[in-house]
């Protein structure tokens, strides 16, 4: 249980789409911060209909990349999927949301993350000749279908959500401003970010990400107070504010 004081007045902007951001709002303020939710992306789910026509009884492996990839997934399939495919989270978060819609996590890569720390897996070296399904947003990265070819795998996606820039009011990006804190939570997000607010207004404001390759795109975007959370859940977030804010107080 978080302490309430803990963040002691922290403002913390909260860059999560917004039907993410809610829970994390909550939390911020029981611990004791005010939670400002500016939402740098937008996601909309694809019809069914728009779907890749993929047979699910066919693939040895599925593997989801977001907890929206889970939401929608499941929203938009019937029945339940096969016992024999494995099924893959990208990380924690995508676990717990597997774990909350009722599906197996056969394989969760280890902290830190994300899909070089998937890779790294013995389960996902040995692919040669299996149908690997990629459940993912519009336009996602390339890295772990691109690997696992190279490992023998057959790759197909199923694209079902696409992005895109929200249209906050000028007395959002004002309240954005007055923030002590950024949490944001992929490349796309923080490229978002900087379209909608000027970006020299953010540079030395702390920022908190969830992966290191996205503190490394930070600073070369010259952020200059960036720390990396254990992982892209809520707790962790929470966890790297509480530690923060005890390390070194509110700028």
């Amino acid at each position: 249980m978080v302490a309430k004081p803990s963040l002691d007045g922290l403002r913390v902007l909260i860059t999560r789409p917004q039907q993410q951001a809610k829970d994390l709002c909550e939390m911020v303020e029981d611990a004791g911060g005010i939670a400002i939710p500016f939402p740098v992306i937008n996601i909309k789910p694809i019809a069914t209909q728009n779907w890749s026509n993929i047979a699910l009884a066919e693939q040895d492996m599925i593997i989801f990349v977001s907890r929206n990839a889970v939401t929608f997934f499941i929203a938009g399939i019937e029945g339940d999927l096969p016992v024999n495919i494995q099924l893959v989270a990208v990380g924690a978060a995508t676990a717990t949301s597997m774990s909350e819609h009722g599906l197996r996590v056969d394989i969760q890569p280890p902290e830190p993350a994300g899909s070089e720390s998937l890779l790294a897996m013995p389960a996902l070296n040995n692919v040669k000749d299996k149908k690997v399904l990629i459940v993912r947003g519009q336009g996602g990265r390339e890295l772990l279908a691109d690997t696992l070819t190279t490992r023998g795998a057959k790759i197909s996606y199923i694209e079902i959500y696409q992005r895109s820039l929200p249209t906050p009011s000028n007395a959002q990006i004002e309240q954005a401003k007055t923030a002590d804190c950024i949490l944001v939570t992929s490349i796309a997000g923080l490229d978002n970010l900087s379209k909608l607010i000027d970006g020299d207004s953010l540079k030395s404001k702390k920022l908190i990400v969830v992966s290191e390759r996205i503190r490394q795109y930070a600073i070369q975007d010259s952020f200059q107070n960036i720390v990396v959370a254990d992982d892209a859940s809520d707790v962790a977030l929470i966890h790297k504010l509480n530690r923060m804010e005890q390390n070194d107080g509110k700028s």
